[in-house]
């Protein structure tokens, strides 16, 4: 491999632990928050003979600017800029340093998060208003999603930050969540500075997810009470269960509605409605960023990233 041209920087990826063989996701993931920046892939990089490890090239940028872009990353606990060894003036010794395109290079840290600290925003390490059934409405603890065909458990950490990093937006804007569930996408999403709608079927949900969002309403993900073009981003994970294929298939074409032009949407479905899924994007006149498979502790889930 050649060494890059003056004008180019390269990151290192280090995916976590969960989701190291979902590289492609978090190589994405990364390059939707550099989007400006020319944010791609590359096939190597320092440290190639370390395992979980990806590269990500972009346009010669700021450190500074780096580490404000990717703040709260799903897939990837540590990255680095790389940097030739005679251009850092102040090196840290705890920096790594590695031999690379036939010069010495240092290894700058720009973001770091312990796979551990993901627990602390974890579903049943925090607290849901919801409707039990005795029609009361209680703070439940560490709720974790229902079991129902139309439900689906709280969403990882990991799982939500990567569907909305993977619609970065640097202006922000509206950011809807379809199949909201437990609010693990709104959490995210308003954490990353989208003002967020959440809607879900289940109307139990509906005092949690009204606290969590910027705007709630109870309402099929098939029929929403949106304006077309009304959001700027949705990203979303349907129930999985085969009997809801229907559902999360009729909701495409409503996605592609409310989305507005030039706007992007990313869903983690059911390796099982990947086809029928896919199929619909194409017939709503979505375009295609991202569609790929992730192992998810056993689970076979597919991640798509459509274009309006």
């Amino acid at each position: 491999m050649s060494a890059p041209d003056a004008h180019e920087a390269t990151l290192v990826l280090h995916l976590r632990r969960s989701r190291r063989k979902a590289r492609d996701a978090a190589v994405a993931e990364v390059a939707a928050l550099l989007g400006d920046r020319d944010g791609r892939s590359l096939r190597g990089g320092p440290l190639s003979e370390v395992s979980g490890l990806a590269w990500v090239g972009l346009d010669d940028t700021p450190a500074a600017v780096i580490a404000e872009r990717l703040r709260f990353l799903g897939y990837t606990n540590a990255v680095e800029l790389v940097r030739p060894a005679d251009e850092v003036e102040y090196p840290d010794e705890a920096w790594e340093r590695a031999r690379w395109t036939g010069r010495d290079v240092i290894l700058v840290p720009v973001y770091a998060e312990p796979d551990d600290a993901l627990r602390t925003g974890a579903p049943d390490q925090r607290s849901f208003l919801l409707e039990c059934g005795d029609g009361v409405v209680r703070r439940i603890e560490g709720y974790r999603g229902g079991r129902g065909t139309l439900e689906h458990r709280a969403l990882p950490v990991a799982d939500a930050r990567l569907l909305v990093n993977l619609v970065a937006n640097p202006s922000g804007g509206r950011l809807l969540d379809p199949f909201a569930g437990a609010g693990g996408v709104v959490i995210q999403a308003r954490a990353a500075g989208w003002r967020t709608y959440s809607a879900d079927a289940d109307p139990t949900l509906r005092y949690g997810l009204a606290e969590l969002a910027d705007a709630h309403a109870v309402a099929d993900a098939a029929a929403l009470p949106l304006a077309t073009g009304s959001v700027d981003a949705v990203a979303t994970e349907p129930p999985y269960h085969p009997m809801a294929l229907d559902t999360v298939v009729g909701a495409v074409p409503e996605i592609a509605r409310v989305l507005r032009p030039g706007g992007r949407a990313s869903v983690l479905v059911g390796a099982d409605q990947a086809e029928a899924v896919r199929s619909a994007g194409t017939h709503a006149g979505l375009t295609s960023e991202l569609d790929t498979p992730i192992d998810r502790k056993g689970t076979s889930v597919v991640c798509m990233c459509w274009g309006r």
